[in-house]
């Protein structure tokens, strides 16, 4: 399998050339861009190395503009997570497990689909241990709120406007705070 077009110019931008260094390079054709990747210390006759470099520069900017792009919660909203955090941490782990972490998901506005909780779980897992910390919890609700789409935020915010509240966020959110 050839490098596709895409995969040298991804790979030698990554790599510190310019635009217009790439453009006058590739004008030269593969012994033009082969020429260019040599000037800076990297080769394109080995594909794997190429194709690895590019995804691991693509996963690495998602991942920096995911977290720029994070909103960070309000005071107000920390006080809620914790308050709903420490209501279903049933076992009083200070963590929360696979089943613990679905119904505070729920409880806190987001409603994801019952295929999405076993991955949405994976990635508020950041450590791997297998349960969640509250640090952890707000990450992800911050992550999350970031993937959604206006139309989801929209009824997100509906439900909380005009559902009830629950019990538990009138009678603990102070103490839930300061615990967090």
């Amino acid at each position: 399998m050839t490098l596709k077009a895409g995969e040298v110019r991804a790979y030698l931008l990554a790599n510190g050339v310019t635009k217009a260094q790439y453009d006058k390079a590739e004008g030269r054709g593969l012994s033009g861009l082969q020429e260019l990747a040599e000037s800076v210390n990297c080769t394109l006759k080995d594909e794997e190395t190429v194709r690895m470099a590019v995804a691991a520069a693509s996963a690495e900017k998602k991942a920096t503009t995911s977290e720029a792009a994070l909103t960070p919660l309000t005071a107000e909203e920390r006080k809620r997570f914790a308050a709903a955090f420490e209501h279903f941490d049933k076992d009083k782990s200070g963590e929360l497990d696979v089943k613990e972490f679905r119904s505070a998901m729920l409880d806190s506005g987001m409603c994801p689909y019952p295929y999405e909780q076993e991955e949405l779980f994976k990635t508020a897992d950041m450590d791997g241990s297998g349960t969640i910390t509250f640090e952890e919890y707000c990450h992800f609700i911050q992550v999350y709120r970031a993937k959604q789409s206006w139309w989801e935020r929209m009824m997100e915010s509906m439900t909380d406007k005009f559902m009830p509240k629950p019990s538990y966020l009138t009678k603990t959110a102070a103490s839930a705070a300061e615990l967090h």
